[in-house]
């Protein structure tokens, strides 16, 4: 019952370098969301309006401490089957805002909208208008001198 015990205790110890090896580079700083866009052919006009709509959304959440902040992008490089019209991105402080950001989203969200019938209007409106190529969250990092 000891070799076993012992065996494990070594791997450990071999092991614990290996789990701070990856950091050594670089830290971890903020984290983004980014979401790639297209519009749906003949729904331009719609689909810009559908972006000011949740552009509003996302100032509530700035205003609120939510997101640091967010931008918007336009594609200027039309090629593949990942082509996307427009990049949004949200700038969050760190991963731990996850933590709790549904919970103190949803009221900030409710009072952008104003009705649940005007966010269930630019939800249809982003359904109709807006294809979604892609969304990831990606972290910034500071490289190590």
């Amino acid at each position: 019952m000891r070799a076993p015990s012992r065996i494990l205790l070594a791997l450990a110890v071999a092991l614990l370098p290996l789990s701070s090896h990856a950091q050594q580079y670089f830290t971890n700083v903020s984290v983004r969301r980014v979401v790639k866009l297209r519009a749906l052919p003949g729904r331009t006009k719609e689909f810009y309006s559908y972006l000011n709509s949740i552009q509003k959304v996302f100032e509530a959440e700035k205003d609120a401490g939510l997101i640091l902040d967010y931008s918007f992008m336009h594609s200027v490089n039309y090629e593949g089957p990942d082509k996307y019209d427009v990049v949004f991105v949200l700038h969050y402080k760190d991963m731990a805002t996850f933590d709790t950001l549904a919970d103190k989203a949803a009221p900030v969200i409710a009072k952008a909208y104003g009705t649940p019938e005007n966010r269930a209007a630019v939800g249809k409106l982003g359904d109709e208008s807006a294809e979604t190529v892609s969304s990831e969250l990606v972290r910034e990092i500071k490289l190590k001198p």
